[in-house]
């Protein structure tokens, strides 16, 4: 039945007054945005650096998807489709060995410069050239130049003409790729942070590298945190470096030249606060706006007021013991350094019955339910759930087995490790209570076997973790690896090719292995390659070259002012793309 007029008005002037009354109550159940302009994030560690070409941790990401921008990126939710950033349109040749690319125009950097297709070319060759040790510069010469390729051939430096033949301007703004094969998760490559486009001027002025033999020489893979770049900025992004005070947080503030519409915040802090109890009354307090919460920690936040919360958010994500196969011999987590219940050897975990010790002795079940109140699942090989080529058929999982840890225990080093006995010492970082449950888990199963076994547990500061990792100081350490990219590859490398990131810091070598990851890689029959996926998943198995742990389902947690927010898990920070958020009731 239809309203007459009349009625229609008056129901419209009594709802007005209603709505005139009702709204000053609302707004008072609200409390005032603290910080309204300003986005502040409570974290656990900070960058690393804040070069793109050398940055490979998710707390420098954090800092630098905010300061410089890719030529795409993925779009919204999508892990598949992608969006133009600072190219405006791309092509792939049919063959697949030609990724085409159109700048963008009327885009500038931080300092005023004009971006440029030659911009793009040097962004690339310049981390070809440079090729830290420890930097993403795999992803980039696996594509363009081969896998297992670098920028050394032996002793000698790879002549400079096959770096910068790889990508070239061409005409009418654009910039080609070329690659030594076809290689399909390229474009997810070159959307990650380490693919920000730098002002090749600007990088120049500030000592990095200048296009020559000479340069190139002098600046390939630097001293440690010697770079050139390493603390300085210059993105084209919605947000500017104000300053970085290191281990205590990052200032970022707002590009109010940028080439979209300038970003919601004025300010964006990354504060660096290792202590969970500080973190939660940050939150609780409006004193933050998200903050890492650990698994450990979900229940205490269970209806607290104020907090928004997306739960059961699928993280494409893996945790794993690494042991180290060649321990360094500066390191101060091996006491003794000899098998004499006072140490351990420095290659103590060359030892497979040694590996499968500790394997044996820890406890999912236990790790999962109390570590990780349940979010997660113990994934039976590195390609885990949310990767292409991803098995959930396979059988390759360790179990909790006492008697059988003991076995092997009782058989390495031919009885001497059990006769003898041995002190060791695990690392983890600080602040990363998941970790340390991990570790205690661990210690104490291992020392419940024999008394002459003493591990203990021990946190670190996440730089000098990191460093002593890079170093093979930690004898196992314990970590995490998110994806660069959604392919079985990017997971597998990492794991058990001898150059993989993890593999090449824990000294794992089997050749068995190596060439599997690179005949999958290079294969165009997708058959074949899940074939040769789950034959590396049974050689993990057998080998046992490190714990799998845990594939976590996770939460995140904000003010309930924080507008915007949604979850994509090539994201580096997992408080979101800031850029599309706001604070706001």
């Amino acid at each position: 039945m239809k309203l007459k007029p009349w009625r229609i008005l008056g129901i419209i002037a009594v709802v007005i007054v209603i709505t005139a009354l009702i709204l000053p109550g609302c707004q008072t159940d609200k409390p005032p945005i603290k910080n309204p302009d300003t986005f502040i994030a409570a974290s656990i560690g900070g960058p690393e650096t804040l070069d793109p070409a050398a940055a490979y941790d998710s707390a420098s990401g954090e800092v630098l998807q905010l300061v410089y921008e890719p030529l795409v990126y993925y779009k919204g939710e999508k892990t598949d489709e992608y969006e133009g950033i600072l190219a405006d349109e791309w092509e792939v040749s049919r063959d697949g060995m030609t990724y085409r690319f159109h700048i963008r125009e009327g885009v500038t950097f931080h300092n005023g410069n004009e971006l440029t297709p030659e911009d793009v070319e040097y962004t690339f060759e310049r981390a070809l050239v440079q090729d830290y040790v420890g930097a993403p510069t795999w992803m980039l010469y696996e594509p363009l130049l081969g896998i297992g390729t670098n920028s050394h051939v032996g002793d000698d430096l790879r002549p400079l003409s096959d770096l910068t033949s790889t990508v070239e301007v061409v005409e009418d703004g654009w910039v080609e790729f070329y690659l030594a094969s076809p290689y399909e998760p390229f474009i997810q490559i070159i959307a990650g942070f380490w693919g920000g486009i730098m002002d090749k001027e600007w990088c120049i002025e500030n000592g990095d590298w200048d296009g020559t033999q000479q340069s190139y020489e002098a600046l390939n893979n630097p001293a440690a945190n010697a770079w050139p770049l390493d603390l300085l900025t210059n993105g084209t992004g919605p947000f500017k470096l104000d300053y970085w005070d290191k281990a205590v947080e990052v200032s970022l503030v707002r590009n109010d030249n940028y080439w979209r519409e300038p970003a919601s915040f004025e300010r964006v802090l990354i504060k660096d606060v290792p202590e969970w109890t500080t973190r939660k009354l940050m939150l609780q307090n409006g004193d933050c706006d998200w903050a890492y919460v650990p698994t450990l920690n979900y229940l205490e936040m269970e209806g607290a007021e104020g907090i928004k919360v997306y739960e059961d958010l699928p993280l494409v994500q893996c945790e794993g013991f690494f042991f180290n196969f060649d321990i360094s011999p500066d390191s101060q987590f091996v006491g003794s350094g000899q098998l004499d219940g006072n140490g351990i050897p420095l290659d103590f975990f060359a030892d497979i019955d040694v590996r499968k010790g500790f394997t044996y002795c820890f406890d999912w079940e236990a790790y999962i339910d109390d570590a990780m109140m349940g979010y997660g699942i113990q994934p039976a090989s590195p390609v885990v759930k949310g990767l292409a080529y991803y098995n959930p058929d396979l059988d390759t999982y360790y179990e909790n087995d006492m008697a059988k840890a003991e076995q092997h225990f009782k058989a390495a080093f031919g009885g001497e490790v059990w006769d003898k006995g041995f002190t060791l010492t695990l690392a983890y970082n600080s602040g990363n209570d998941t970790r340390k449950v991990a570790c205690e888990i661990l210690a104490d199963n291992i020392n419940s076997l024999n008394p002459k076994f003493n591990v203990t547990a021990a946190p670190q500061e996440w730089t000098s973790y990191g460093a002593q990792m890079y170093a093979r100081i930690l004898p196992c350490f314990q970590i995490g690896w998110i994806p660069d990219f959604f392919d079985a590859h990017n997971f597998i490398y990492t794991w058990m090719h001898e150059g993989g990131y993890w593999a090449y810091y824990q000294s794992y070598n089997n050749q068995e292995a190596t060439d599997k990851v690179e005949q999958a890689i290079a294969s165009i029959d997708p058959d074949e390659r899940q074939a040769l996926y789950d034959e590396l998943a049974q050689i993990h198995y057998d080998d046992c070259p490190g714990i799998l742990l845990v594939q976590p389902t996770g939460n995140r947690f904000f003010k309930d002012w924080v507008k915007g927010y949604f979850f994509n898990p090539a994201d580096s920070a997992n408080y979101g793309q800031l850029y599309k958020m706001s604070k706001e009731y």
